[in-house]
């Protein structure tokens, strides 16, 4: 069997760190919420395990700069993260059986024992070399 998430736009602002736009502004930008993760946030990365034949197993620390969550339908949620060099995203987003930590899945609270977080579609832009 499979649970499925289906997180509420202020579930979401407030588990990844995020208030909604004030109405006054007219803008679609997100502010810091009082109570969740403070960005940049650290996270702790252990190889991962779909590069650990190539790769030794280390902890690496990396950052997350700025995450940005919206609500797109019921099931389906957009991030826009913004991270230091060599961090590896996929593994953030769904833990890497908690391998890195934090990640999505466990701000979430979905544990990785029951409700799954994975990526649909991965885009790079704005990389500067």
């Amino acid at each position: 069997w499979s649970c499925n998430v289906i997180p509420t736009q202020s579930y979401l602002n407030d588990k990844l760190g995020f208030s909604p736009p004030s109405s006054d502004h007219g803008s679609d930008a997100m502010t810091p919420a009082k109570s969740a993760p403070h960005y940049p946030l650290e996270i702790a990365q252990s190889t991962p395990l779909r590069v650990l034949h190539r790769r030794s197993s280390q902890i690496r620390k990396r950052h997350i700069l700025s995450l940005v969550a919206t609500r797109l339908s019921s099931h389906w949620f957009l991030l826009r993260i913004s991270t230091s060099a060599g961090t590896y995203v996929k593994e953030f987003v769904h833990g890497d059986c908690g391998r890195t930590s934090p990640s999505v899945s466990s701000m979430l609270g979905s544990g990785g024992s029951c409700c799954k977080t994975d990526i649909y579609w991965l885009d790079c832009e704005g990389i500067d070399v």
